[in-house]
């Protein structure tokens, strides 16, 4: 049984084999030829492991910035990362995960069916972090394991349904139409965000026509911009945290101001790889996806990992990355003086989540959208990841094995408060 659990999880782990097998089922079941269907799985599978190098990139560039900060800025708190809490718990609650991973998605695929929401969530290690949410949730509400994994697949799969769906008007004005959705932990704080964008912008200034003087047009080039702004950041940290500090804890001895030089055009170089991955495996992964929607789920649209919009929005992107940055700076100011928790600043999720949540508020906003979606994003973020931990909404997680971690991720955090005020009557929240 351990053996099977294992598998499961390394399955719907491993996004790469996930989307391949689907690309691998839809091309066949369109009856397309052994070469199209060899060729149509290859490229969809290495389009998203050179997005997963463009991503490791990234993240290998802005680890080291964020210790900066924290050395610079004299930070002390617990650091937000949804995948470590999963993982530091698996020893508890990891059969528990495994199978909600597994029956989680076939409800997904049953609600498809069923349903008007045809949508199919693909994000693997999203799927694998929810699980591991509703599990905690529920094991800390004092519900025995079966239960825990009744009520945690239901979640699971009403979850990876609705939300894509919820998230698909502001999806059809990103990409101009339906052929893919939304498929993140994200999406709650996204989705309010392009609500409220509406409200102090108009889509059709969009942040993507800004007009730049012909002495700064360079600045349309999205590598010179990005390159510059990851400077305007790395720069003033390295200075502040200090060459002792740098050489001798992240650069392994190279200049502190050649390492922030290197770190943020690593940066850059990690974005293009990441966008190009993106336009190989989606350019071959949705023809292939409509075998399935034509023969399992009439009309089903595939819900993606977050990156999909970023080709469409890249100045909207770049917004996000700079007032996400300055949000958390608010947020950490603003829970110092309540007294929760301080979750350290984390610029991966300046990037990718506030830069996901500037491309919608665009979408409904303008430029004035993408300003406030990227700000609300980290700012409400972090606010909720403060409050999660500080009232122990997933029980004391230290004594789980998850030591000074916890989730930041807003779905999951969103619905398990639900779940623990409706688990209050009938006394199952302690």
């Amino acid at each position: 049984m351990e053996t099977i659990l294992n598998i499961v999880v390394e399955f719907f782990g491993t996004p790469a084999i996930v989307l391949g097998l689907v690309a691998l089922v839809g091309l066949i079941v369109q009856g397309k030829s052994g070469k199209d269907v060899f060729v149509g799985t290859l490229k969809t599978v290495l389009g998203f492991l050179i997005m997963i190098v463009g991503i490791g990139a990234l993240i290998t560039a802005l680890i080291p910035v964020s210790d900066m900060i924290f050395a610079a800025y004299g930070l002390e708190g617990f650091f937000p990362q949804d995948e470590a809490v999963v993982a530091a718990v698996a020893p508890v609650l990891g059969r528990e995960t495994a199978l909600i991973l597994a029956f989680g998605f076939l409800a997904n695929v049953l609600l498809a069916r069923i349903t008007p929401w045809k949508y199919i969530y693909l994000t693997g290690h999203m799927l694998w972090i929810h699980a591991g949410v509703w599990a905690i949730t529920l094991h800390v509400m004092g519900l025995p394991s079966l239960w825990v994994v009744i009520i945690g697949t239901i979640a699971q799969g009403l979850y990876t349904t609705l939300f894509p769906a919820w998230a698909q008007p502001i999806m059809r004005k990103i990409t101009g139409g339906d052929t893919i959705a939304f498929g993140h932990g994200q999406t709650f704080l996204c989705v309010i965000g392009a609500y409220l964008a509406r409200f102090v912008g108009k889509p059709e200034q969009s942040a993507e026509d800004i007009k730049m003087p012909s002495g700064f047009d360079f600045f349309r080039d999205m590598s010179v911009s990005m390159s510059i702004i990851m400077l305007l950041v790395t720069i003033p940290a390295v200075l502040i945290a200090g060459p002792a500090y740098v050489e001798e804890n992240l650069s392994g001895g190279q200049n502190y101001i050649v390492f922030a030089l290197l770190i943020s055009m690593g940066f850059t170089a990690g974005v293009l790889v990441l966008l190009q991955g993106v336009r190989m495996f989606i350019a071959d992964l949705v023809p292939a996806f409509k075998g399935i929607a034509d023969k399992v789920v009439p009309g089903a649209v595939p819900a993606l990992d977050c990156p999909v919009i970023y080709s469409f929005a890249p100045t909207s992107l770049l917004i996000g990355l700079i007032t996400g940055t300055i949000a958390q700076i608010a947020a950490i100011g603003l829970v110092i003086v309540i007294g929760w928790p301080v979750p350290l600043p984390n610029m991966i999720g300046a990037f990718f989540a506030s830069g996901s949540g500037a491309i919608f508020g665009n979408a409904t906003g303008g430029v004035k959208g993408a300003i406030l979606g990227g700000f609300l994003w980290c700012f409400l973020g972090w606010l909720l990841g403060a409050w999660a931990y500080d009232v122990q909404l997933f029980g004391d997680l230290a004594s789980l094995g998850a030591v000074n971690i916890g989730f930041l991720v807003p779905d999951g955090i969103v619905i398990a408060g639900i779940l623990r005020l409706i688990g209050l009557p009938f006394g199952f929240t302690p």
